[in-house]
C-alpha cells in the first residue's frame, strides 16, 4: 500500500480539535498533540525509529486514576488517526471503530505502548486487513470524506497481566468515546467484526455499516455474496457496500 501526496494525515486544525475535546481526560493533550504530528509526517514519508513510532507513554502524561498500574504491564493505546483530502474538503466524516487497541503475543513492551489504528500512519501497510481496507480509504477520500479511526475501548490490558481495568477507568473510557460520537457526528459509522459492531451498539450507536473483520476468511465471501476472497473481489465489494450505505 501506498500514500499519495494528495492525502494527510492529522490535519492540525481538525484532529487537534476532536483529540483536545474527547481525550483530555486520559492523557495530556499536549503529548497527544506531539505524537499527532509525528504520524502525520510518518504519513508523508517521513522515516523514524520503531520506538519513536510506537513508544511507551510516559506515566506523567497520564490522567486517569490507574495509570501506575496499567503503565508498569503490556497493555495499549491507538491513537485515533485522521486521514483527508489535502485540498476541498468540507469537513464530512466517515469513522471507522474497532473494539480496542489490542497487544497480544511478542513484541510488544512491558508498558502502556502507543501506535495508530490499522497502522495508516506508516507508509506501507504489510497485513491483509490493512491492504483490504484502504482502496476504501481512498475511495471515502476522493468523494470528499475525511476518514477517522479509533476505538471504542481505548486502553488494552493483556489479560495474562492479571491487571484488570476498574470501573473508574472503564467510564472514562465511555466518556472518551461518548464525546467522540458526540464532536466526530460522523455521516457514517463502520464496524469490522462482531465486537466492533457489538460495542458500537453498546455505546448506543444504532445506525452501523457492519462488515466481517477483513481477516475472516470464509466469512467475507458469505457477506458480500463474492465467488472468492481475492483482494480485488473484497476490496470492491466493501466498497460498494460503504457507497450504498452513504447514499
Amino acid at each position: 500500500m501506498e500514500k499519495w501526496n494528495w492525502l494527510e494525515a492529522n490535519k492540525p486544525d481538525a484532529w487537534r480539535r476532536v483529540i483536545e475535546a474527547t481525550h483530555a481526560s486520559l492523557f495530556d493533550p499536549k503529548y497527544l498533540f506531539e505524537m499527532g504530528d509525528i504520524y502525520r509526517r510518518e504519513f508523508a514519508g517521513e522515516s523514524f525509529e520503531s520506538a519513536v513510532t510506537t513508544p511507551t507513554i510516559p506515566r506523567e502524561v497520564c490522567r486517569f486514576a490507574q495509570a501506575p498500574e496499567i503503565c508498569a504491564v503490556q497493555s495499549g493505546f491507538d491513537l485515533p488517526l485522521l486521514i483527508t483530502p489535502k485540498d476541498n474538503w468540507d469537513g464530512k466524516v466517515v469513522a471507522i471503530a474497532s473494539q480496542d487497541p489490542l497487544r497480544t503475543g511478542i513484541g510488544w513492551p512491558n508498558g502502556l505502548s502507543m501506535c495508530t489504528p490499522w497502522g495508516f500512519s506508516a507508509s506501507r501497510v504489510t497485513s491483509r486487513g490493512g491492504k483490504i481496507l484502504w482502496p476504501a480509504v481512498e475511495w471515502l477520500c476522493r468523494n470528499g470524506y475525511g476518514v477517522y479511526f479509533t476505538d471504542v475501548w481505548k486502553l488494552y490490558v493483556e489479560p495474562s497481566t492479571g491487571v484488570d481495568k476498574t470501573l473508574s477507568t472503564k467510564q472514562t473510557e465511555k466518556e472518551v468515546f461518548s464525546n467522540e460520537i458526540a464532536k466526530l457526528d460522523p455521516d457514517l459509522w463502520i464496524a469490522f467484526g462482531e465486537k466492533a459492531s457489538s460495542a458500537l451498539c453498546k455505546a448506543g450507536i444504532t445506525e452501523i455499516d457492519r462488515h466481517p473483520h477483513p481477516t475472516a476468511y470464509g466469512s467475507l465471501k458469505k457477506h458480500y455474496g463474492t465467488p472468492d476472497e481475492r483482494f480485488p473481489t473484497i476490496q470492491q465489494a466493501l466498497i460498494e457496500q460503504i457507497s450504498n450505505r452513504l447514499r
